[in-house]
């Protein structure tokens, strides 16, 4: 039987922890172990300590890690992708609740069969391209995923000093080491979003998403260019996912740049190129 390591970013929520808990214990088919890891701080903190004690009674499999500060979702990933053991990592947000038995194996699967695969998520993901046998994505939602060992050692840990945007980071990092992120329609996991729901968590995802901008324009762009220049370079411009949406938008805009108009500057041709941009956020811009 495959062995998984599963970690939980625990945070509060008794209740939703304590469903994510009891739907690992009901789908799961591998000989997993759950590392719950702990964070305190939150008012609701004595509850969910008790949801994981009395979950760690019922199942040895539960295996708490208190931690003595809030390391957030990154740093909790961090810490798993550390001790897991196994060849492959699998993780949940502790408000995530698995509908499909089987998931794990299932997930794994996708892995055993396709080598190019360094991450898998349940359900869907961002701009699906259709592989044989499974479907590409850009990116996924982080609140469930396994991911490869292999990956993980060309990768390196996820970076805990974003604070938003960590998994779309992780991707865009897959991807430039040489792997795809893939999704499973065939597994169900629900995601209640309690974190990001909350009203207390805005400014800090506003500031995580300037923080994921600035980190990969300076990569691309050089250290003067930042989320708030006239010229940013936006997700869509970074060289490993504008290679990737290329392929996207061809299968979706046939023939779209193949009589482009030449205009004659200085002595040179030039065809001017359509390229797919979100409304308005490039008006005015060249390149």
């Amino acid at each position: 039987m495959r062995r998984l390591d599963i970690g939980i970013a625990s945070y509060g929520n008794p209740a939703r922890l304590g469903a994510c808990l009891r739907s690992i214990g009901a789908h799961s088919v591998t000989d997993y172990r759950v590392f719950v890891i702990h964070n305190p701080g939150s008012p609701q903190d004595t509850q969910a300590r008790q949801v994981i004690e009395t979950a760690r009674a019922q199942n040895p499999r539960v295996i708490p890690l208190w931690e003595d500060i809030n390391r957030g979702y990154a740093g909790s990933v961090k810490k798993l992708q550390e001790i897991a053991e196994t060849e492959y990592i699998a993780y949940l947000d502790n408000d995530a609740e698995i509908h499909t038995p089987g998931w794990d194996e299932m997930l794994c699967g996708y892995l055993d069969r396709f080598h190019e695969i360094g991450l898998v998520f349940p359900g869907g993901g961002a701009y699906q391209i259709q592989r044989p046998g499974y479907r590409e994505i850009l990116w996924g939602v982080g609140f469930c995923w396994i991911l490869s060992r292999m990956a993980l050692t060309d990768t390196g840990p996820f970076d805990d000093q974003i604070g938003h945007q960590e998994e779309a980071d992780y991707c865009m990092r897959i991807r430039m080491a040489g792997y795809r992120c893939a999704c499973a329609p065939d597994v169900k996991v629900s995601h209640h979003a309690t974190a990001t729901n909350d009203p207390a968590s805005i400014e800090r995802i506003s500031r995580g998403v300037v923080n994921f901008v600035n980190k990969w324009c300076r990569y691309f762009g050089g250290k003067t260019l930042n989320y708030h220049s006239p010229n940013v370079l936006r997700w869509e411009d970074w060289p490993p996912n504008a290679l990737y949406l290329e392929e996207y938008w061809r299968a979706r805009l046939n023939g779209l740049n193949d009589a482009p108009e030449v205009r004659h500057i200085e002595g040179r041709d030039y065809d001017l190129i359509r390229v797919p941009r979100f409304k308005d956020f490039y008006r005015g811009r060249i390149i």
